[in-house]
């Protein structure tokens, strides 16, 4: 089990005020496998949200009695049967079809295996309302790792840390390559921007079908057409670095350069954007689908040797990484999400 968490402070939460006022938030989960995992999930966030949309792909769907179960925590449960091999373009589609029966004024997706704080949830919120110019928002991000030593915990997308996009649209396609982190995956969004984001990527992935990540990139760069965005410093997102991926295919190689290049040809068509500044800073950031520069493969090799002789000491526990990244956080909101994560983290 998991007695690296070492939950011992305020281990009593029972009275803790997540479970007084939930967050007026729809989160929406999509799935292929796993589909315990993800109703574990679900049900983790309906505790803490006034409403989640589970799309979920796995066959045989689940019975009247189940979905009537879900229905009662706040649970929208929708099969999904449309996906293909071809192309990964029905990850967003699923994710297009939760947001368009989202009721909330705000939305975030999750993976079906991982967790947002309650509080991150909320500073996020916060800054949406205080900031009309604000499409979308994160916080910070740690990871949950295991090896031969048992748990430990990382420091996940050291560039969220004081992460601010707020200029011009060109602007922010250059910010965010330079600093890149999938922040428009996994932020808090205002709906209708969130929708038409996934409107233009299923729309281009439709037009040039891939079975490489590069979904990721098109979404993210969609996502700063929409608007302005920042991070916060809150705890925000749980990773789950244990479970292995399920589904998606991580093809790589020079022709994922090309198939970058033609699908943000498209989602640029009306724009003035100069996409070698957007390749460079993706090289300068040593973005992984995009071939390196001589200067950043030395770059690499450096560091991959010096790891031989310097090796990094390892994080079990997981407040002395927070405190040490100065990441801010409330035990009993930790204390209830490293709870709600340890069926499936062993």
């Amino acid at each position: 089990m998991i007695e690296a968490y070492k939950i011992n402070k305020k281990d009593d939460i029972s009275n803790f005020k997540i479970f007084e006022n939930r967050i007026n938030i729809t989160v929406l989960i999509t799935s292929i496998s796993q589909r315990e995992i993800t109703i574990e999930t679900a049900y983790y966030y309906s505790d803490i949200c006034t409403e989640v949309v589970l799309v979920d792909e796995e066959e045989p769907c689940i019975s009247e009695v189940e979905i009537k179960n879900l229905s009662n925590k706040g649970i929208k449960y929708i099969p999904y049967s449309d996906g293909s091999d071809l192309s990964l373009t029905s990850t967003y589609d699923k994710r297009l079809i939760a947001a368009n029966h989202a009721s909330n004024k705000y939305l975030v997706h999750s993976n079906h295996d991982e967790r947002y704080t309650y509080k991150g949830l909320k500073a996020c919120i916060e800054e949406l309302e205080n900031d009309e110019k604000l499409t979308f928002c994160v916080g910070q991000c740690i990871a949950v790792r295991k090896n031969k030593l048992g748990i430990h915990y990382t420091r996940s997308y050291e560039n969220l840390y004081e992460y601010l996009n707020m200029n011009e649209v060109d602007d922010r396609l250059y910010y965010h390559a330079q600093k890149y982190a999938p922040i428009g995956h996994y932020g808090v969004w205002r709906r209708d921007e969130y929708i038409n984001a996934s409107k233009k990527t299923v729309s281009i992935h439709n037009k040039v079908p891939s079975t490489t990540m590069m979904e990721e990139v098109i979404f993210e760069l969609a996502a700063d057409l929409m608007g302005n965005s920042k991070a916060v410093p809150e705890l925000f997102w749980i990773r789950n670095r244990i479970n292995p991926p399920s589904g998606n295919s991580l093809d790589k190689g020079q022709h994922i350069f090309s198939t970058i290049k033609s699908k943000l040809l498209i989602l640029f068509i009306d724009l003035d954007v100069d996409i070698e500044i957007i390749f460079n800073n993706f090289r300068n950031s040593h973005f992984a689908f995009i071939k390196p520069s001589f200067s950043s493969k030395f770059l690499l090799f450096i560091k991959r040797a010096a790891r031989i002789f310097i090796k990094k000491k390892q994080v079990n526990d997981i407040y002395t990484l927070l405190n040490n990244s100065e990441i801010k956080y409330e035990e009993n909101d930790l204390s209830n999400v490293l709870k709600s994560m340890k069926s499936h983290i062993k």
